[in-house]
């Protein structure tokens, strides 16, 4: 049975509060103009689909810090902004341009998980990817995405860098979200969610 909530309820509380209906609200109403944004700047549609995502993600890890719809807006563009610029003085900006073959299941595939039990199959199943990881790329997964620690605290737990914890992080998601992509489970919003929710 479809996951349904009051249509009164306030969706910032829910996002607040880590529902999965919030998730996709705020993806269908920024996702597309957030992605068209990026590629304006970065001119590579690919990247700037992976720049929205790690936004969206941010968010989530964030979402307590967030008291109005406005601020999460700004955020939003504003983070995708800084990150395109910095795209770009990486000079990545050179690199060879990749297609988006993935996006049009991707956003297929979306719907089918508004219901719980789907949606609850489709995150065990996204746990067992996470396995297939390797470490330490797991461990900081974890920790500074489900535990929400920080990246000096993580650093200083598993003495690495805060670098290297960086790293490994940005590389532990962009490699889950390529296992996702091959195994045609991968729906932007539920990838969102399953990453930034800090218990299963």
């Amino acid at each position: 049975m479809p996951m349904t909530e009051p249509r009164n309820h306030d969706s910032l509380t829910d996002f607040r509060q880590g529902s999965y209906l919030a998730v996709k609200e705020l993806y269908n109403a920024h996702y597309s103009l957030l992605t068209d944004f990026a590629n304006q700047l970065i001119a590579d549609e690919a990247e700037a689909h992976f720049i929205v995502q790690d936004t969206f993600i941010k968010l989530f890890l964030m979402r307590d810090r967030f008291n109005s719809k406005e601020d999460v807006k700004a955020f939003l563009y504003l983070t995708v902004r800084n990150t395109c610029f910095n795209y770009i003085r990486a000079e990545k900006a050179d690199a060879p341009v990749v297609g988006v073959s993935w996006l049009q299941e991707a956003r297929q595939a979306d719907s089918r998980y508004d219901d719980d039990a789907v949606r609850s199959a489709a995150l065990h199943e996204l746990q067992q990817q996470l396995l297939d990881l390797p470490e330490p790329e797991q461990a900081i997964f974890r920790l500074t995405c489900w535990e929400r620690r920080t990246i000096p605290a993580t650093a200083e737990e598993l003495n690495l860098t805060p670098v290297a914890v960086a790293q490994h992080r940005m590389n532990a998601i962009r490699s889950l979200r390529e296992q996702l992509i091959a195994a045609d489970l991968f729906s932007i919003p539920l990838f969102i969610y399953f990453v930034g929710k800090t218990s299963y």
